[in-house]
């Protein structure tokens, strides 16, 4: 169990604040101005800057889904692909025009109408691959691996509707051992 001085250490080391000879009001006017320069360092940060830390924490988000699924929240592959293109661009119509789609079969993947062809996923792995090229490596099978992974789950929270229409065709025998 962690006492209140330990509580007090951490949050101290939070702000990078070394305390061991500083006054309780020196502690205040440190932690204030480091709290300062990282805001307005964020404030500063260039177009291209954010729209790199956008893409490192979509990989991670993409990485952490594949992970740990959560089925019960619905679809993460039109979530995860909307999140890239409104990252890389304004319209989603210019993202379709670079992968060679029409907008209509974006919209309807975006909106869960239709499933990605093959294709599709293809060229957003291309895609991806050019976009990520400067900044780290993309594995390849995340966008498929998600994209399944959301199939799997619609599968299995079906299950209570089809297993009791199907289980009449089902014949089974146990194995006694």
């Amino acid at each position: 169990m962690i006492s209140k001085k330990g509580n007090r250490d951490l949050e101290e080391f939070k702000y990078l604040i070394d305390s061991r000879n500083l006054t309780d009001k020196e502690k205040a006017s440190e932690k204030e101005a480091i709290l300062k320069a990282r805001e307005e360092r964020f404030r500063k940060r260039s177009g291209d800057d954010i729209k790199m830390a956008k893409l490192m924490q979509l990989k991670y988000q993409m990485e952490e889904y594949l992970d740990n699924p959560k089925c019960s929240s619905g679809p993460y592959f039109p979530k995860f692909l909307k999140t890239y293109i409104d990252t890389l661009y304004e319209k989603q119509k210019n993202f379709a025009s670079d992968i060679n789609v029409t907008p209509i079969v974006l919209s309807h993947v975006l909106n869960k109408h239709r499933e990605p062809k093959n294709d599709f996923l293809y060229r957003l792995i291309l895609h991806t691959k050019g976009s990520f090229k400067g900044l780290c490596d993309f594995d390849e099978e995340l966008w498929p691996r998600v994209y399944y992974q959301d199939k799997v789950c619609d599968f299995m929270e079906s299950v209570e509707e089809w297993e009791k229409s199907e289980s009449k065709h089902v014949k089974s025998k146990s194995i006694n051992a």
